[in-house]
């Protein structure tokens, strides 16, 4: 009865998801479906720890002004190339960094390098945010990338190889499809 409330309050928006999911957990406690030793047993601190360096790396990136050398590198490695074809250098580089940082990092550092990118090569602004969108929830290669694959690595008994032998192909396809269909869908 807790889990159907906690999900028909969040479901109809009649109180934010956050709100219901720590009111369910503390009526767990007090109706006794889990005790307080099982509660503390399911925080996985090393999540905690992963999610707050990711975070950390974003930061060191932009203060660093390695963000602004690899929007100088995607460029120079495009070397006068077509535009789709610089498309998808950016496409994976936002895939590979959103494996080793948060989506949400990912996403916040790249859309100002892209649309720089764009910018300077004369490109559609839209397509190289879309780019930065797409590629930045390409989270699938390691248990770091989401917070989600860090919940299901301990239970799952998954390895960090688990990830990135299903991630990286995954990867690929969601790289080749974006990289075929953008150009046709922005007219570049």
């Amino acid at each position: 009865m807790i889990f159907a409330a906690i999900v028909v309050l969040s479901a109809t928006g009649l109180s934010p998801m956050v709100v219901n999911s720590v009111a369910g957990a503390l009526l767990m406690i007090v109706f006794g479906c889990l005790t307080l030793q099982q509660a503390a047993r399911a925080f996985d601190r090393q999540i905690f720890l992963l999610v707050g360096a990711s975070i950390a790396m974003a930061t060191a990136l932009e203060a660093t002004g390695g963000a602004r050398l690899i929007a100088e590198t995607i460029i120079g490695l495009g070397g006068g190339s077509s535009v789709p074809v610089i498309l998808a250098l950016l496409f994976v580089a936002v895939a590979l960094l959103t494996n080793v940082l948060s989506n949400n990092a990912a996403a916040a550092l790249f859309i100002p390098i892209a649309l720089d990118m764009a910018r300077r090569i004369g490109a559609p602004p839209e397509v190289f945010a879309a780019a930065v969108i797409y590629a930045a929830n390409c989270s699938f290669a390691t248990p770091i990338a989401y917070q989600t694959n860090l919940m299901v690595m301990g239970p799952g008994h998954y390895s960090f190889s688990d990830f990135l032998r299903a991630g990286i192909p995954l990867i690929a396809i969601i790289t080749i499809a974006f990289s075929l269909l953008a150009p046709w869908y922005y007219g570049l």
